[in-house]
């Protein structure tokens, strides 16, 4: 909640998807290649539409490779890439702890930001940070205006389900058209953007309430706000229909916009798999179904 909005300074939160790991090896080899769905082959030929993955692995190795050794880097990710789901930052974080690991030294949690933002400023343009947090941690993350980003917890009952387009959403794109919008307009895009960031406040206070029906609506008139700044698409909506016919209690497109995921909210496990189906049926492209009970405010946090 909150996207776009918080490039502004504006308040956003963002939930990581606790079942979908994304892993990287790294081993000895002739010649430094990498392997992934996306791409296989030597890392010198990386295509530009993973500009961010090859200046993240030059720097590390620059930084990190000493004895120039040569390596192979395999990505094992169930996560989409250009979808909204943070794809970016968790390869990102990944191959960051991977090659610290290889290289035997030791790494901190800032300096785990500071390559995985350096990283996301390539693919997508301004980062605001709130991606490389969410991957490197186990729980929910605040954004506020003037107040440091921070872990919260709720006791929350219900589901989100999430479905992928199947079309690639176009973050450093969309990031820049609401900036031009922003400056040929700023009155009314930038009601807009507050309105967004008062949606991501709503929606983490309905949250800690358990208050779905609430964080329902919530999402729905984000969503209203977001199709307002040109970030829908027919694929999307027509799943976000599909969802609330189903039974969805909200629901929006989430990311940069403009393909990737949507999100919806289920009242319980049942709701829940009823959404799914009619996500499938919709056609969408894969879906996910996680619990919202698994962020409890019992929880302990480091």
């Amino acid at each position: 909640m909150g996207e776009h909005a918080v490039v502004y300074g504006y308040p956003a939160f963002a939930i990581p998807l606790l079942s979908t790991p994304v892993i990287v090896k790294m081993k000895q080899s002739s010649e430094n290649s990498l392997i992934s769905k996306y791409y296989a082959g030597k890392i010198t030929k990386i295509p530009n539409s993973l500009s961010g993955v090859q200046n993240l692995i030059d720097l590390l190795d620059q930084r990190l490779n000493q004895q120039q050794a040569k390596y192979m880097i395999s990505i094992d990710s169930g996560l989409p890439i250009e979808r909204g789901m943070g794809s970016s930052a968790a390869i990102a974080a990944a191959i960051t702890r991977a090659f610290f690991d290889f290289f035997e030294q030791k790494l901190d949690h800032q300096t785990l930001l500071d390559y995985v933002n350096h990283s996301e400023t390539i693919t997508h343009g301004k980062a605001s940070g709130l991606d490389a947090l969410t991957v490197s941690s186990e729980y929910p993350i605040k954004f506020g205006k003037n107040v440091a980003p921070k872990h919260f917890t709720f006791n929350s009952d219900g589901f989100i389900v999430i479905a992928d387009s199947g079309v690639k959403g176009r973050t450093k794109e969309t990031v820049a058209d609401v900036r031009q919008m922003f400056d040929q307009d700023q009155v009314k895009i930038g009601a807009y953007l507050k309105q967004l960031g008062d949606y991501a406040t709503q929606a983490s206070n309905y949250l800690t309430e358990g208050n779905l029906k609430q964080l329902g609506l919530v999402f729905s008139l984000a969503n209203e706000i977001l199709t307002k700044l040109n970030l829908a698409i027919p694929k999307t909506d027509k799943l976000i229909e599909a969802a609330n016919n189903a039974g969805s209690l909200g629901s929006k497109i989430t990311g940069g916009g403009r393909g990737g995921c949507i999100i919806c909210l289920a009242r319980n496990l049942k709701n829940a798999q009823m959404i799914q189906k009619a996500l499938i049926k919709a056609g969408a492209e894969q879906t996910w179904i996680q619990p919202l009970s698994i962020y409890a405010e019992d929880t302990e946090i480091d």
